[in-house]
């Protein structure tokens, strides 16, 4: 079944994303040029979103940190109501797919209030406005579970520290020459989906699942829960690695699935440590990352029986959250078709959630 017949909105939005990509790689470049000159030398740049948008903040955080931006990613909420020191010498990225909810827009009103500039990161035909720049990445989900608009929003990023980085000592090295090769990496790993069918297959039936990560693959992890708890409508939890050791285990049963988000980086000392303990729970632990850096951790864990693997392309660590990421949204589309469950109505289907999504505006 070719992605255009398959049933779910979810599924054939997840296969459009390196198109998508490819289309923000061509058309955003002026915008971003602009956007950097707004950023350049401000004292802070505050990234804020709410769900998926807040994890692309945080990933954002990671990108212009390379650049030697001090960035710095909250909350839509958190920035509205409870706001740090502001100053007419930083400057905010807010970022909203839909570009009309309600904290999105106090938080854009408290960054005005303070004389800071705004740069926007939303969706085609959002009507996003107020922002000094506007940064339109993917079109508009059809699914109530959102994949595109992340990963979209992710490369205006990753674009934002390229251009930011090109001047300073402390930028990111050829970070920009890297942006072009992502679609076809991204492309590489939807290839091989078929390899994610058996691990959708074991959580549908066990109902269970927790994702860590360390770095820029800890919002990566809370990514992949959301995905499930929206498209499956089970219980998960994504981790900050060492937040799992701390306390993440203890709830973990037998056969429960543990997804490791483990490309190469300074961390992989303490997935061997996590891949250890899961395998005495036991857990059935899922290791995502480039192959060399999946061998060092089981290698570090001393090859537990039963571990499960998907190789992701080699690369940087900060752009590994555009492959990381796909097997997890193909985890939440495949144990949704499983379940029988729609992953794309946002459970309004039913009428109790129907009722819940009324009596509050987001």
């Amino acid at each position: 079944m070719g992605a255009e017949s398959h049933p779910s909105e979810l599924y054939r939005t997840i296969h459009a994303q390196p198109a998508v990509l490819r289309d923000v790689l061509g058309r955003c470049p002026p915008l971003v040029e602009r956007a950097a000159g707004l950023l350049r030398g401000r004292r802070h740049v505050f990234l804020t979103g709410t769900g998926t948008s807040h994890h692309a903040a945080l990933v954002g955080q990671h990108l212009l940190r390379t650049a030697g931006v001090d960035a710095w990613a909250l909350t839509h909420q958190d920035f509205a109501l409870y706001p740090p020191p502001l100053s007419r010498d930083d400057a905010l990225i807010t970022i909203s797919h839909r570009g009309n909810k309600r904290y999105g827009m106090a938080s854009l009103e408290r960054a005005q209030g303070s004389g800071m500039p705004v740069v926007g990161l939303t969706g085609l035909d959002s009507p996003m406005a107020g922002p000094q720049v506007l940064i339109p990445t993917a079109p508009q989900e059809r699914s109530s579970t959102h994949t595109a608009s992340y990963t979209g929003n992710l490369l205006a990023l990753a674009l934002l520290a390229a251009e930011l980085g090109r001047e300073g000592p402390s930028g990111p090295g050829g970070l920009g020459e890297l942006l072009p090769t992502l679609p076809g990496r991204m492309e590489e790993v939807l290839g091989r989906e078929g390899e994610i069918l058996p691990v959708a297959e074991r959580l549908a039936r066990q109902g269970r699942v927790v994702f860590a990560g360390a770095g820029v693959n800890f919002p990566t992890a809370r990514e992949g829960a959301l995905k499930v708890k929206e498209s499956s409508y089970l219980v998960s939890e994504g981790f900050e690695l060492e937040t799992m050791l701390h306390g993440g285990l203890q709830a973990l049963q037998a056969g429960d699935l543990a997804v490791l988000l483990a490309p190469k980086g300074p961390a992989l000392d303490r997935f061997g440590d996590a891949l250890r303990a899961l395998a005495l729970v036991p857990a059935t632990p899922w290791l995502i990352g480039d192959r060399e850096a999946l061998d060092a951790v089981e290698g570090f864990a001393g090859h537990p029986p039963g571990t499960l693997r998907f190789e992701v392309p080699p690369g940087r660590e900060e752009l590994s959250p555009f492959v990381t990421t796909l097997p997890l949204q193909l985890l939440a589309c495949f144990t949704a078709e499983r379940r029988g469950t729609d992953p794309d109505s946002f459970r309004e289907d039913d009428p109790i959630f129907a009722r819940i999504s009324a009596s509050y505006h987001l």
